[in-house]
């Protein structure tokens, strides 16, 4: 998580300085490129086609592993408000199937439709800050209500929670009401 952290960091860091420099605001379907100047004008034109790679592997791991966590979270939502039976486990995995297969579709159009990848990226982003606002919420109420005694953690780890979960919301809210 360190290592994550720290790269990423050195990423966005990377990208803010050669983009607000150049005065590049990455828009429409010119975005990969506008992306691309960070590598190139830092190493060389020789770099571009190594971030092409680069990113396509990326956003395909990524489509993975979001898709992954997304029909899953869609389909404990669908089985909290009742519209699967949850229980039926042939249900249940035809259900996984279609949200599986559904998600990456519905994505699909919506660029074709809008051919708007940063708007999506916003709109995503956003989507994600509030389902995560949504899982504080979980984590706090199964820590401090349904957890049982026998497994409560220190006070440390207590403290750490909160502190987490604080900081969590502070930056979640300040990017919701920084896009507005």
């Amino acid at each position: 998580m360190i290592v994550y952290t720290i790269t990423t960091t050195a990423f966005y860091i990377l990208g803010a300085s050669v983009l607000h420099r150049q005065k590049e605001i990455p828009k429409g379907l010119d975005m990969v490129h506008s992306l691309s100047i960070m590598y190139t004008e830092t190493l060389g034109p020789w770099a571009k086609n190594i971030f092409l790679i680069g990113a396509f592997f990326v956003l395909y791991s990524t489509l993975f592993s979001i898709l992954a966590s997304f029909t899953r979270i869609f389909l404990d939502a669908f089985g909290q408000i009742g519209l699967i039976d949850f229980k039926n486990r042939k249900h249940r995995e035809k259900s996984i199937a279609i949200i599986a297969w559904s998600l990456p579709v519905l994505w699909a159009g919506l660029f074709l439709l809008f051919k708007a990848p940063v708007f999506m990226i916003i709109v995503g982003g956003i989507g994600i800050s509030v389902m995560l606002i949504i899982v504080l919420y979980g984590c706090l109420y199964f820590r401090y209500k349904i957890l049982s005694n026998e497994l409560k953690p220190s006070k440390v780890f207590d403290t750490w929670l909160i502190v987490c979960v604080a900081l969590i919301a502070f930056v979640d809210v300040y990017g919701i009401v920084r896009l507005f």
